[in-house]
């Protein structure tokens, strides 16, 4: 009985974990649009977010891991220095760029080509199997079909609206034109989300690997922090001369960073461990 019990929480635990990660990392990006649009720059948001992150990892994996810790090599570093560009600071500081010009509810729907170019690239640099013959295979298939016509679905159709419909239908015709450069704005937001996919997407294969080389979360993962708030404060300090954009004025951007580094933290230990159970890059 506890061996089955074991095994179906095995099989199930993944799926439940990455469920849990999808509605937390919801609620951030609604906290994190708000923030912005009351002033806080997307660098500063994530250099915070990471400092935070590696101050509170550093004294667990010092404690918890300094006995089991292997030696770093330059292959293992070099594997979490790319992994930290990728994963924590290009990708956070552009799904923030995306809040910036585009909506909560784009940037978390268009999120879901992710799994998607992770699958082709897993398939294509032959880290996944696809038979097709099998119903493991077609699933894989049906799901990213599903996953891709979702995404597209939500970025091209725009429907009527739910919400002060009768508000907007009062309004003169020339009140509902978009202002000048919006267009552009939300085509910059929408690049900006694709980076963000395939930044994640690659660092999804990058950390599968990390993972079986390297599986001691609480070291990994604060060095990850550490490597990303330094790649991003160096590019913060050389836009951001001055010190006013770096002063958090308000408890509301407090919390914001604050549950921003709590999703972070979760996510990628999470993940990690995800990935270590399953030696699958399509796990997180």
């Amino acid at each position: 009985m506890g061996t089955m019990m074991g095994a179906c929480l095995g099989g199930g635990l993944p799926v439940a974990v990455m469920l849990c990660l999808n509605v937390v990392a919801a609620v951030m990006v609604s906290l994190v649009k708000v923030a912005m649009d009351g002033g806080m720059n997307p660098l500063v948001i994530v250099t915070l977010q990471q400092l935070t992150a590696s101050v509170f990892l550093a004294p667990i994996a010092f404690f918890k891991e300094r006995k089991s810790r292997p030696k770093l090599t330059l292959e293992i570093f070099a594997y979490i220095f790319v992994s930290a560009a990728l994963g924590a600071a290009l990708r956070q500081y552009m799904i923030f760029v995306a809040l910036r010009y585009t909506t909560a509810t784009f940037v978390t729907a268009f999120s879901n080509i992710a799994p998607v170019l992770t699958f082709l690239l897993a398939v294509a640099t032959r880290s996944e199997a696809l038979n097709l013959k099998s119903k493991t295979g077609m699933a894989k298939l049906l799901g990213t079909l599903v996953s891709l016509g979702g995404a597209m679905v939500l970025t091209l159709y725009k429907g009527v609206a739910l919400t002060h419909a009768a508000a907007s239908q009062q309004q003169p015709l020339h009140s509902q034109r978009p202002p000048p450069g919006s267009r552009g704005k939300w085509t910059l937001g929408t690049v900006a989300i694709l980076g963000n996919c395939v930044c994640l997407s690659c660092w999804f294969l990058l950390h599968g690997r990390l993972s079986r080389k390297y599986p001691h979360v609480y070291s990994c993962n604060a060095l990850m922090s550490m490597l990303s708030f330094l790649q991003v404060a160096v590019v913060g300090l050389c836009t951001q001369r001055s010190i006013s954009p770096w002063l958090i004025t308000s408890k509301f951007q407090i919390l914001t960073v604050l549950y921003a580094v709590r999703l972070l933290l979760v996510s990628v230990v999470s993940r990690h461990q995800c990935a270590c159970l399953t030696r699958c890059p399509l796990s997180p």
